[in-house]
């Protein structure tokens, strides 16, 4: 899905990862933290502002540095904008005319067409030159129109292949139906991943609707959404690629970001993919794997910068109870040390009831492992157990005035210490 589009993204993802997480980089700042020349980082910042819409990108004066950041409103922009960056492959313009003219000449023929057939046509009609470009580059074309964008169908006859135009699947649907699925589309590209395949998808039907329905389609934005993270679709190809090692059960080579001037020979690592796990709170994927020595490894995809899929493949279902006697516990993403016990929680809620008990069956939701104890009228005691405490703070916060640690001293300190210095920063204590 990505390949066709892209070429060396991850150096993209890293220019856009620190410009619209964290911002207000420069060219040099940028230059310092990536194993990147300053001539690379300006090309692809360069590439990066040719697709994203300038109303999204920020620039501010530090001294002489002008430093850049990338910022959206989701009231206002419910489009993720950042799509749009896996649309940056250079193409050539023999590339661009092989492809056009190729599809052309085999729709113009309507009829299946040879490799040799379609040499033909074209250098009789004078559309290509073979002293700049080969047959085997036809052929590649060819082939990648039929197995990776699906544009062109194949069939063997006789040890030759032959190609024609693709059916059209969506020749069954009038124009009410078509519009009411891109309706659908435009709902679930934001909420179903990878977020990537639903606005190749949408784009295709707002195109299709144009140019094969003479209908112009006026997109009415009639969606909005909270708490949507639209950084997270610049970790979808690396995303996509332990999908498809996780289906096809194949292990995975995969490489870590490396500091300016260090080596990244030692960041390489092979690995058996399990599991991605999604924080909803914070937008982050994490990929659960094992090693060759069968050791739970979890890894943010925000810190992978390439994966490889191997050869060898590997048996899934022998890993289940590894992954559960790892991560049974876990809230987000901390495994269990096999040496270590999950960590025993006791909080006390405090409800007015009954307008509050919505409250008591919201944290069960949440906690579907935790034990709720009614103590007396609107007091109950919730135990659960977790891998790391520290995971459940954010969570123990969301329901600040309800919930009070009874037990895990260090968890109790540990929030203590956060609330008097939120309270300080507010000049309160």
């Amino acid at each position: 899905m990505f390949n066709e589009f892209i070429k060396h993204y991850n150096i993209i993802r890293d220019i856009l990862r620190d410009c619209f997480l964290y911002g207000y980089f420069s060219r040099d700042g940028l230059e310092n933290k990536r194993n990147v020349s300053s001539r690379k980082v300006s090309y692809e910042i360069r590439r990066i502002q040719q697709y994203v819409e300038s109303e999204y990108i920020r620039f501010d004066k530090d001294g002489r540095y002008k430093l850049m950041s990338l910022s959206y409103d989701f009231m206002r922009h419910p489009d993720n904008f950042l799509v749009s960056t896996y649309m940056t492959k250079s193409f050539t313009r023999t590339d661009l005319l092989t492809y056009f003219l190729t599809l052309l000449y085999i729709q113009s023929e309507n009829r299946p067409c040879s490799l040799k057939c379609i040499e033909d046509g074209l250098n009789t009609e004078g559309l290509v030159s073979f002293d700049k470009i080969s047959s085997k580059t036809i052929q590649r074309k060819l082939t990648e129109m039929c197995e990776s964008i699906g544009i062109l169908s194949c069939e063997v006859v006789k040890r030759t292949k032959y190609y024609s135009i693709s059916n059209d699947l969506l020749m069954t649907l009038n124009t009410d139906e078509l519009k009411e699925l891109l309706t659908a589309v435009s709902l679930y590209k934001n909420i179903v991943f990878p977020v990537t395949a639903g606005y190749f998808c949408q784009h295709t039907l707002k195109d299709y609707l144009q140019y094969e329905r003479k209908m112009k389609y006026e997109d009415k934005n009639i969606y909005n959404y909270r708490h949507v993270h639209f950084h997270p679709v610049i970790e979808e190809q690396v995303l996509w690629e332990i999908i498809k090692a996780i289906h096809l059960r194949r292990k995975i080579r995969i490489t870590y970001h490396s500091p300016k001037n260090v080596s990244n020979s030692n960041n390489r690592k092979i690995l058996i993919p399990y599991k991605i796990r999604y924080d909803v709170r914070h937008g982050r994927f994490y990929l659960i794997s094992f090693n060759t020595h069968n050791r739970c490894i979890v890894s943010r995809l925000d810190r992978v910068e390439d994966v490889e899929l191997l050869d060898e493949q590997f048996n899934r279902e022998g890993f289940d109870g590894e992954y559960r006697a790892h991560m049974l516990y876990s809230w987000s993403s901390a495994s269990l040390n096999p040496a270590n016990k999950p960590e025993t929680v006791k909080l006390e809620v405090v409800v007015n009831e009954p307008s509050e008990n919505y409250i008591l069956e919201k944290i069960k939701n949440e906690a579907p492992l935790g034990k709720l104890e009614e103590i007396e009228a609107g007091r109950y005691h919730f135990t659960l157990q977790v891998n790391d405490s520290y995971e459940i703070i954010p969570w123990i916060r969301s329901y600040a005035g309800y919930v009070k640690v009874l037990e895990s001293k260090e968890l109790a300190e540990k929030l203590l210490i956060d609330w008097k210095e939120t309270l300080s920063n507010y000049g309160i204590v």
